[in-house]
């Protein structure tokens, strides 16, 4: 018997790209009328398809995993971070390692573009797929509000007219983006992006009017990968006018999820303000890895330095799956980040300082304390839309 002709990971090609798709439709999709190939499309345009990595047996695609690098903007930081995208191997090729050969090909390429950081969700009982190439789970990275029909009572009508966005135009999305950038907090995305965003399959964009110009916006999603009231912004009056309306058109006794985050936000702060005994942590399950530990610390040295203000003394970190180490010293000229060992000396690994730094998930808890835990949790977030 001849054996199996093996051939990846490799970027996927646009001609490889319908036996992808189909491999990770039949795994995430069945029974829906949705496809990767439209829930993701920024995942699949041509211009990341090279980071679209894809293992072939006998010519046929049978594991995919996807990343698409962003850039990321908080609190005067700056990094890139790599997502991973759905991933699928075909039923009767599991368990043979090759999607993870296919996600180690992802971190090669992310490695050697400098991405500093991987993110990705999943369910608790994939974590030690992901564990194999040094993921961590986090803490919750925002909150939950569940909103019924007869909470539109609690939200009020400031007048506007609410009007529905034409998926298929350009309509709005100039001034979409403008209210988006005006409490940008997360992934920056590029102003051709928006297009596709606010096209994405079963969901629709309603916008305030007051005095025929758009002042709010919400996005209202039934998508099986993001349902809920996943978006919104700009004039929080107009905001509260489009949570009033949307929540009147629920049928009596459904519920809709809508989201926030641990930074403020104009929808965030509605929420509070209305539905503060609604609020439950998100159970979203993200996993970290930190690609480059000692880049993405000097990335947000200048945060470390502003949330520690006055503090001195100095001590160093090891990690002892990569063999580096990072020293922290604080002085009256600030912080200063390098490679040397001092005293105290605090031996980790990369997994239990993603949880240190990031805040650990309740089924991985960390006993990590010291210096280096008073640093941290460092929280940035990643809305939504922004996991396409």
């Amino acid at each position: 018997m001849c054996s199996a002709s093996i051939e990846g990971p490799k970027s996927c090609t646009k001609a490889e790209l319908p036996g992808a798709i189909a491999v990770v439709d039949e795994a995430l999709r069945p029974g829906t009328e949705q496809t990767m190939l439209t829930d993701y499309p920024l995942i699949y345009r041509d211009e990341n398809l090279s980071n679209v990595q894809i293992l072939k047996v006998d010519d046929q695609v049978v594991s995919v995993v996807p990343f698409i690098p962003r850039p990321v903007m908080i609190e005067g930081c700056h990094f890139t971070i790599g997502i991973i995208s759905p991933t699928a191997t075909a039923p009767d090729h599991r368990r043979k390692g090759y999607g993870l050969r296919c996600l180690n090909r992802c971190l090669k390429l992310m490695e050697q573009a400098g991405v500093e950081l991987s993110v990705l969700w999943t369910d608790v009982e994939t974590f030690p797929f992901y564990e194999h190439a040094d993921y961590q789970a986090l803490r919750s990275q925002g909150f939950v509000y569940q909103c019924r029909n007869q909470d539109a009572d609690l939200f009020a009508d400031h007048g506007e007219e609410i009007v529905l966005r034409d998926p298929n135009s350009r309509d709005y999305l100039e001034e979409i983006r403008t209210m988006h950038e005006q409490e940008i907090s997360g992934v920056v995305r590029e102003p051709d992006e928006y297009g596709y965003l606010f096209a994405l399959p079963e969901m629709k964009t309603l916008i305030a009017q007051r005095d025929g110009r758009p002042v709010a916006y919400l996005l209202v999603s039934e998508a099986v990968n993001k349902p809920g009231l996943i978006e919104g912004g700009g004039d929080q009056r107009g905001l509260e006018s489009l949570f009033r309306y949307t929540l009147s058109q629920l049928p009596p006794g459904e519920e809709v999820t809508a989201y926030s985050y641990h930074c403020a936000t104009v929808l965030g702060d509605l929420l509070q303000e209305k539905l503060a005994d609604r609020c439950r942590p998100i159970d979203d399950n993200m996993m970290v890895r930190i690609n480059d530990v000692p880049g993405f610390l000097a990335r947000i040295a200048p945060w470390i330095e502003q949330t520690n203000t006055g503090r001195t003394g100095a001590f160093s970190v090891g990690l002892t799956d990569t063999g580096q180490t990072i020293s922290f010293e604080f002085s009256a000229d600030g912080l200063r980040i390098a490679d040397r060992q001092l005293e105290p000396h605090t031996e980790l690994t990369r997994q239990e300082l993603t949880s240190v730094v990031f805040g650990p998930h309740p089924q991985r808890p960390t006993t990590i304390s010291g210096p280096l835990a008073a640093l941290f949790p460092f929280y940035f977030p990643i809305w939504i839309l922004d996991r396409s």
